[in-house]
């Protein structure tokens, strides 16, 4: 085994000879999401150049190399990294070729935009030049005369490396390549035009996002056999908790506590134990010293010099700061702050009230990035507050738009703290100034500040593609809001409702369904017996809202031909009889929507086709817009 700590650019060098990762055919297909695109981006920019990515594990076998081979390394362990990174270079790639030079001409002479271009390119693709007749090295493939490598060569199954090559193509970094079918419905194509959506539009923040690209740190090990190889992946994936930076933290406050101000250990202990018990969690606990910090920096005794924002990598050096000003002022704080904050991230555990069940809404929407605001808002005197209903008027507030914004991406995952840090400071001027603080004014400075929203147009264009396939969560949550919120319910089970495993007793179902081998009384259905037509329906509209619906988890339903899921009386799910088939009396059953005069909903229609799909995917992505619109907004549909 040969292990070195090396860069991303390192990896990827641009001169010399090239390591090309290649990752096996058998290995399963791209898998990652747009919480784990999200997170690529938040972790780029919110720590310091040179963030730790982990180690990655490659297989080279090679021992001798002809003089038309390149280094090509089997990926082991780092697939879902090398491809997403790949494309974010992609896209990165176009607006720096197609995007800037239509604002400036003169880019196209510039020496060091072309050395970029040329940096970014050599690290996607390697184009040899022409071979003798018939020859192709390992790892290649020949196009017009000429031999390509791909640096990262995702594997073939579900159409990755065949989608991948496209967007080369697309780019015009390898030969034309014709657009595979319904290749904007999978993995592949959705990571690269989040990121075109997500990324710099400017030079200079597109060089910078590139530095902190190359920058990025990684372990490479290197072994001689895919036996070696899987031996270690597993070695390293049975992992301890590591130290966090909470526990560095906790040993510096109780060494100070007890060396400055003379307060036995055992007792710092004691109370921060108590800390804890509000902070259920590593990851509560590292969001906590984030967002107390972020939340209370406009203030004198917390504010650091140089530390505009609290992240992963300025956590430590912000809290060292804090306990050498004062430690047992910063040890209540956090003590005080903690038990507001639990209010926030467990609200399930408290009495129920509207602002409870309004703080559990926000949870299921996964809006912790609201807390930091709230965190503030919930630390203040009742008598700085215009009404004693405000915090709840504020977390509906916040409902709404962080849904729209987990639903859209935007703002940016980047701008959230920022967007968060300017309302906090708004409203601690405006207290400032002795006033009290109001809705409207915390209404308006989110929505038509720089948090500005996207329009509602924009979100019934995100609502109405496939969500699910997008985002699986909001597509759940989706779903039982549309059932929570309706007039009438025949059948109200709890649908959040978890087993003592903590899986949800109630799950996403696909009427027609997602699995590659569609059952027979499904293409004669759907597609009057065509399969390759049944095919092209299930990848256009398989995923989206007006296909799916909930269900007692229950995995042979998905097979079933349509008229016994919905005739399906009742199930055992988790030891409990739940009604499961279409005409159980959820809500979401018995939307009624119109095809051709005709009004159906999913409990009385005697057939499922690609019009009825989409036909209630209207009529639901309209109550949601209508759920989900701001003060003055009003979604028309389209006829």
């Amino acid at each position: 085994m040969k292990a070195v700590e090396t860069t991303f650019a390192a990896l990827f060098q641009t001169e010399g000879n090239q390591w090309h990762y290649h990752i096996p055919k058998f290995q399963r297909e791209y898998t990652w999401g747009k919480s784990n695109w999200s997170k690529l981006i938040e972790d780029i920019y919110e720590n310091d150049p040179g963030h730790y990515m982990g180690s990655v594990i490659c297989v080279n076998d090679h021992a001798e190399l002809g003089p038309l081979d390149e280094l090509i390394s089997e990926l082991v362990d780092g697939q879902q990294r090398f491809t997403t990174v790949s494309l974010l270079l992609m896209a990165i790639y176009k607006k720096y070729k197609f995007i800037l030079p239509i604002e400036d001409e003169d880019l196209l002479g510039d020496e060091d935009y072309k050395e970029t271009l040329t940096s970014i390119r050599k690290k996607l693709i390697k184009r040899n030049k022409i071979l003798p007749a018939g020859k192709i090295p390992f790892g290649g493939y020949k196009d017009n005369g000429h031999v390509y490598f791909l640096r990262v060569q995702p594997s073939s199954q579900f159409n990755n490396l065949e989608d991948y090559r496209y967007i080369l193509s697309e780019l015009e970094l390898i030969g034309k390549v014709d657009r595979p079918k319904n290749c904007g419905n999978r993995l592949i194509y959705k990571t690269y035009i989040y990121f075109v959506n997500q990324i710099p539009e400017d030079r200079k923040g597109l060089d910078e996002l590139i530095d902190r690209i190359n920058r990025l740190s990684f372990i490479h090990i290197s072994e001689a056999s895919q036996s070696k190889a899987f031996t270690l992946f597993e070695t390293l994936n049975y992992r301890g908790v590591p130290l966090t930076a909470i526990d560095i933290i906790k040993n510096k406050m109780l060494s100070t506590m007890e060396r400055k101000h003379n307060v036995n250990i055992d007792l710092s202990f004691e109370k921060w134990q108590e800390l804890l018990k509000n902070l259920p969690s590593h990851e509560d606990q590292d969001r906590f010293l984030r967002q107390f910090y972020n939340a209370f920096k406009h203030t004198a005794k917390i504010k650091v010099d140089k530390v505009p924002k609290a992240t992963s990598s300025t956590l430590i050096k912000i809290y060292e700061s804090l306990i050498h000003k004062n430690a047992q002022w910063i040890f209540n704080e956090l003590i005080e702050k903690a038990e507001i904050y639990n209010q926030l991230i467990e609200p399930e555990e408290y009495k129920e009230t509207p602002l409870v069940r309004a703080l559990v809404d926000l949870s299921r929407i996964s809006a912790s990035a609201a807390y930091t605001f709230l965190l503030y808002l919930f630390s203040l005197d009742e008598e700085q507050l215009e009404s004693k209903d405000l915090k709840l008027k504020v977390v509906n507030l916040f409902c709404k738009y962080y849904f729209r914004r987990n639903v859209t991406d935007f703002p940016n995952t980047r701008d959230i703290d920022a967007i968060n840090i300017d309302l906090i400071e708004k409203c601690a001027h405006s207290l400032a100034k002795h006033e009290v603080l109001t809705y409207e004014a915390i209404e308006s400075w989110l929505l038509k500040g720089r948090g500005k929203p996207s329009n509602l147009e924009t979100l019934v264009e995100y609502l109405s593609d496939n969500l699910y396939y997008s985002n699986e969560g909001m597509a759940r949550y989706v779903l039982a809001k549309l059932d929570e919120t309706a007039h009438t319910r025949e059948y109200k089970p709890e649908l959040w409702e978890r087993n003592e495993k903590g899986i949800f007793v109630w799950t996403v179902e696909h009427v027609f369904p997602q699995g590659k081998n569609i059952p027979k009384e499904w293409v004669k259905m759907i597609a009057n017996g065509n399969v390759e037509k049944a095919s092209e329906i299930q990848d256009e509209w398989v995923h989206c809202i007006g296909n799916l619906t909930l269900s007692g988890y229950n995995s042979k339903l998905s097979n079933y031909s349509f008229d016994k899921k919905q005739a399906k009386a009742e199930a055992n799910i988790f030891g409990k009889k739940l009604k499961i088939g279409y005409q159980n009396g959820l809500a979401i059953n018995n939307i009624e929507f119109e095809v051709g005069k005709r009004s159906y909903s999913l409990a009385t229609t005697p057939s499922w086709t690609a019009q009825l799909i989409k036909a209630r995917n209207d009529r639901m992505v309209e109550l949601l817009a209508k759920l989900f619109s701001f003060k003055g907004e009003r979604y028309i549909p389209t006829p």
